[in-house]
């Protein structure tokens, strides 16, 4: 892949949007549950998506389906459209589904073996392969809406199974590995903005809705598709590593949630970063703990690559259960422990999404 030309492109086109997300109107505001310092272009994931583009029609990188980008648009479009005008959550979670139903269809990538997780041979889907390939979408592309909640968090959690998959697939001469390149250069520019001095050339951007959401589902067809038949680098298992962070963080949110009776999909400070944060840790502090977890989540779950793969998936469901355990008893973990961490000074120049 020209990866000159390509860096290039996703620099000028991250430039233009900025510029054009403050004409249009396409900005966040800080408000009660954003908190952050003045506004905020969303046009990270606009800049990432047209650079995709860019790199499939002009540049002439083969993603993994044709049909696979064609519903990425139309989810592009519905994200969006979430970003100017907001859309029901389960609305929007049933289009996330519908999504992976048509990726396993028209798309072409499906799950069609987990593997030995039963200690019993492999297991195939069969009838099984469609509802589970769009519950894998939907809930991976929910996951990274809801974890984009403090800069970079999203971003980095959607480059890093890509990263792994690319150091796999490079050395082995695997045609997909262009591809997973140019999705991880727009991501690393967005870091560069996202995170970046927030100054006349490279001003604050964020993702918004139409790019965790869209990346979210890029992510998981690349994981489904490096974990099945012929093009697999990874045991199926192991992409459940892969993704810890955001997983986790959605399903443990859920759980809380649920225990304390609240709504499943309404925005609250029950995430893992927000935990984190309210203990006193600052948000590059907080950013860079979850990257070294995620971090060293893929690099357990590539070790246990050498174990049966049911050993692996016993071990991810300690972690899983060691998570909730933390996410539940957050409130006294903050009171025991806080108090000895300093006082979290950067608050307001966060962005705190809360979904």
């Amino acid at each position: 892949m020209p990866l000159l030309e390509a860096l290039f492109a996703t620099l000028v086109l991250t430039r233009v949007t900025a510029g054009l997300g403050y004409r249009l109107g396409l900005a966040d505001t800080p408000g009660s549950r954003k908190m952050h310092k003045g506004i905020v272009p969303l046009t990270g994931g606009i800049a990432i998506f047209l650079s995709i583009l860019v790199g499939t029609l002009v540049l002439g990188v083969s993603p993994w389906s044709w049909p696979m980008m064609a519903i990425a648009c139309l989810l592009f479009a519905v994200g969006l459209f979430d970003d100017i005008r907001h859309i029901n959550p389960w609305l929007r979670l049933l289009m996330q589904y519908g999504a992976g139903l048509l990726l396993a269809t028209w798309g072409g990538i499906a799950i069609h073996n987990v593997g030995n997780l039963l200690a019993m041979g492999d297991i195939p889907l069969l009838a099984l392969t469609l509802p589970l390939t769009a519950l894998a979408v939907a809930g991976l592309s929910n996951a990274y809406n809801m974890i984009d909640g403090i800069d970079g968090l999203a971003g980095s959690s959607i480059a890093l199974p890509l990263l792994v998959l690319y150091v796999l697939a490079l050395p082995a001469g695997h045609p997909g590995s262009d591809f997973l390149l140019l999705m991880l250069v727009p991501l690393a520019v967005f870091l560069l903005f996202n995170l970046g001095p927030n100054n006349r050339w490279l001003p604050k951007i964020f993702l918004g809705d139409g790019g965790s959401v869209t990346l979210g589902f890029l992510v998981t067809a690349s994981l489904v598709y490096f974990s099945q038949g012929g093009n697999a680098v990874i045991l199926p298992v192991t992409a459940l590593w892969l993704v810890t962070v955001p997983l986790m963080d959605m399903l443990a949110t859920m759980l809380r949630r649920a225990r304390n009776g609240h709504k499943l999909m309404e925005a609250d400070r029950s995430h893992l970063h927000h935990t984190l944060m309210d203990m006193g840790f600052s948000s590059r502090q907080t950013l860079m703990l979850l990257v070294a977890y995620g971090g060293a989540c893929c690099l357990l779950g590539l070790a246990l690559e050498n174990v049966p793969e049911y050993l692996s998936l016993a071990c991810y469901i300690l972690l899983f259960l060691g998570h909730c355990l933390f996410v539940m008893r957050a409130e006294a973990i903050k009171r025991r422990f806080g108090r000895h961490l300093p006082k979290n000074r950067d608050l307001l120049e966060e962005y705190c999404e809360t979904n």
